[in-house]
């Protein structure tokens, strides 16, 4: 995720759950108002089953300078762990990311846990754990940690809290001002049965990253 902070977080706390028949498009883009750079991707997933989901990947990103570019392509893999009635679910995820330009590709192992509160509050928290592999690949397996505070005011309207941060590697954590850390809220709202909008803003905690960023996502379901 290192473009997603640095440049423009399109980044999601996933939860464990998959819903067997779901199939569905989704559009992010991520905006740093201060310097105009962004970052855009595009995936489609689909449930294999009630345990397994697949999904496709597409990120581009524009420079303060103009300069456009394909960040990555990546393939996902979810596996749920628990049933979906469950209060406390947990499931893993793999990741597949190839770079272009000479850049590394990547291997992601991460999991994520669930856990209903209540009929309305609901919490995440994921660790992804990511190694890179090519000529100018580091060694070293990087962790990040992601969490989300969500209250469904009704059916359709949900407001959250979330958190993003990359730690530096898994055996060395880094320093606090090496590290990158993201806040802030964000509010969903279904349409209806088949259209998702999400917008929400995030904030550095320790100036590693960009002092706001401004994020929209756009679900469709099939």
């Amino acid at each position: 995720m290192t473009s997603s902070l640095a440049l423009s977080n399109t980044a999601g706390v996933f939860p464990p759950d998959v819903q067997e028949g779901h199939r569905s498009f989704q559009y992010r883009v991520g905006l740093d108002p201060d310097n105009g750079t962004w970052g855009s991707r595009l995936h489609y997933q689909q449930s294999l089953n009630d345990n397994f989901m697949a999904r496709g990947i597409i990120q581009g990103s524009e420079s303060s300078a103009g300069n456009t570019k394909v960040d990555f392509a990546q393939a996902e893999l979810f596996w749920a762990l628990s049933k979906s009635h469950d209060r406390l679910r947990h499931g893993l995820r793999f990741d597949a990311r190839v770079r272009g330009r000479s850049m590394p590709s990547s291997f992601s192992a991460n999991y994520s846990l669930l856990y209903d509160f209540s009929d309305t509050w609901q919490g995440r928290l994921a660790f992804l754990n990511t190694r890179s592999f090519g000529d100018e690949a580091s060694n070293d397996v990087k962790l990040q940690v992601r969490s989300q505070l969500s209250y469904r005011a009704s059916p359709r309207l949900t407001f959250n809290i979330e958190y993003y941060s990359q730690l530096g590697s898994v055996d060395n954590v880094s320093p606090w001002n090496s590290q990158q850390h993201q806040i802030g809220p964000s509010v969903s709202w279904r349409t209806n049965t088949d259209w998702v909008l999400y917008g929400g803003i995030l904030s550095t905690l320790n100036n590693r990253s960009p002092d706001s960023t401004l994020r929209f996502w756009l679900t469709k379901s099939l």
